[in-house]
């Protein structure tokens, strides 16, 4: 059973191996990439503070859409209410438009198409391959490297647990051959990462597969399923403009004053309520508000938050921040960072250790 187990390791490795180290390489970027984005795009995602109030919400929202052709609608807004920060608004998946809160000037207009983040992303995602082919060849990578975490473990598990057999699997010798570290490198090391590594690949899973996402919450959760929030109608009328609007965002800014960022889904139909989520916490998803206003009288129709979800909701609701490590702030991002390049290494120690069991020794022999 150990031999097939050893043969499946080494082929499924070696066939998705490239395929994991890209998504691992692509991983440790996107773990950092509010932080990289900020420095290097930094005329683009900060203004001059103007002691003034902010425009209307609305007329930013028409001004973003008059900077883009009328086939990419807006669609969101990302808006960071911290002075000097400017708000973005989302033309489609195409466009990113940076708006100026002060003046209502459009700052930048960013074709997604040729960011370098957002082809990090993709490549992440789907290989730039598309989502229909890359996407379920990601997906179906990543669940083979599921299973050959857990066919390492039984690999690496101790033949006998005295003390030198113990010494070879939890030591790394340092100083030896290079072929001995590297053999070190991926056994041993590959169990002090297993857990952060099935972490890693469980919840990419759970944007992959729904029977996944279902099964990961229901397991974790103690067998409890998530709530299927209902979202409140807004009273339809004919009046289609966006009066409500600006009453409602100005709301949820009194409300919440230390808000990090305010999204809003940009919705034409009259029936559909404003809404908005609102994050408490810079970088992390979880710890959030959602309220709806009626979009002709701006009233608050409904609102929950984190502490409102039961356990199943939380588990999901946590599901980003713990894949790209920002569950923690800063010390949890470089301990993802450092646990996805462990990840990409392993399909690299993996091929030189078949690489030198293959041909080391007949280049051995002939010397």
């Amino acid at each position: 059973m150990k031999k097939l187990i050893a043969w499946l390791h080494l082929w499924l490795g070696l066939i998705t191996g490239l395929i994991t180290f890209i998504v691992s390489i692509t991983g440790c970027l996107y773990v950092f990439i509010d932080e990289i984005r900020e420095i290097a795009y930094r005329d683009r995602c900060y203004v001059q503070i103007e002691d003034v109030p902010y425009q209307p919400l609305s007329v930013m929202i028409a001004q973003a859409q008059a900077a883009v052709s009328a086939s990419h609608e807006i669609v969101r807004a990302d808006i960071q209410p911290a002075p000097g920060r400017t708000w973005v608004f989302r033309a489609g998946a195409k466009y990113r438009v940076y708006v100026n809160p002060y003046t209502a000037k459009v700052v930048y207009v960013e074709d997604q198409n040729r960011n370098f983040f957002r082809v990090v992303l993709e490549l992440h995602r789907n290989l730039l391959l598309g989502k229909e082919i890359g996407q379920p060849i990601v997906a179906y990578s990543i669940l083979v490297f599921l299973l050959l975490c857990l066919s390492g473990l039984v690999l690496w598990w101790p033949k006998k647990w005295n003390r030198k057999h113990l010494k070879k699997s939890f030591t790394v010798k340092w100083k030896a051959s290079f072929k001995r570290l590297n053999y070190d490198l991926h056994n041993v090391w590959g169990f002090y990462m297993l857990i952060p590594a099935l972490v890693l690949a469980m919840t990419g899973l759970v944007y992959s597969f729904a029977w996944f996402d279902q099964a990961f919450t229901y397991s974790f959760s103690g067998g409890q399923h998530r709530t299927q929030w209902e979202i409140p109608k807004s009273v339809s009328t004919e009046d289609s403009d966006r009066r409500g609007l600006d009453s409602a965002f100005a709301d949820v800014l009194k409300r919440y004053p230390q808000a990090d960022m305010v999204s809003m889904r940009v919705r034409e139909a009259e029936d559909m309520p404003y809404d908005f989520q609102i994050r408490m916490l810079k970088s992390r998803t979880y710890h959030f508000e959602w309220s709806y206003y009626d979009r002709q009288t701006a009233e608050l129709l409904y609102s929950y938050g984190t502490d409102d979800l039961n356990t199943a909701d939380k588990i999901r609701a946590m599901n980003f921040d713990l894949h790209v490590g920002s569950f923690m702030g800063l010390p949890s991002k470089i301990f993802a960072f450092i646990c996805s390049m462990f990840c990409a290494s392993l399909p690299l120690t993996g091929f030189l250790i078949w690489y030198n069991r293959k041909w080391g020794k007949k280049k051995k022999r002939r010397a």
